[in-house]
């Protein structure tokens, strides 16, 4: 399966992906100029943030499900409910804290980088699309 062969590029793109958006929602604030010297050393601990996250919540979706299943049939299975329940966890915890700055641009990039992993995750590969699309392998009736 597609989902835990390539899992490494997948947490360091999300990785990048959270730590690109936790400080660009974070620096427009005002902050001190002693900050920045913090971004660089963040990304550890960023990095063991979303990797467990995506091990732990997306991937046992692929683990678990049958063998036969494609990560198209995962993706359109299972992404709909997880999307509305991070949203609404991530929306509870938010106004849980009354909207305090740095909660918000955690969940806020929490979100965004969980929902764009299932992309990756569940992204063919090009060269297999094109094989896939081929005028043979297009069945008619489904359009």
């Amino acid at each position: 399966m597609n989902s835990s062969n390539s899992l490494t590029p997948i947490l360091v793109k999300a990785t990048s992906l959270a730590s690109i958006l936790f400080w660009t929602l974070l620096i427009p604030e005002g902050l001190d100029i002693e900050i920045y010297f913090f971004i660089i050393p963040c990304i550890i601990p960023i990095a063991i943030v979303c990797s467990l996250t995506i091990v732990i919540t997306i991937m046992p979706f692929f683990w678990l499900e049958i063998e036969n299943s494609t990560t198209d049939a995962i993706f359109k299975k299972y992404f709909p409910y997880y999307s509305i329940i991070v949203f609404s966890l991530c929306s509870y915890f938010i106004i849980a804290s009354n909207f305090a700055n740095v909660v918000c641009v955690f969940f806020i990039t929490a979100f965004f980088t969980l929902i764009q992993s299932w992309v990756w995750i569940c992204k063919i590969p090009a060269d297999i699309q094109k094989k896939n699309t081929t005028p043979e392998s297009i069945r008619y009736d489904e359009i």
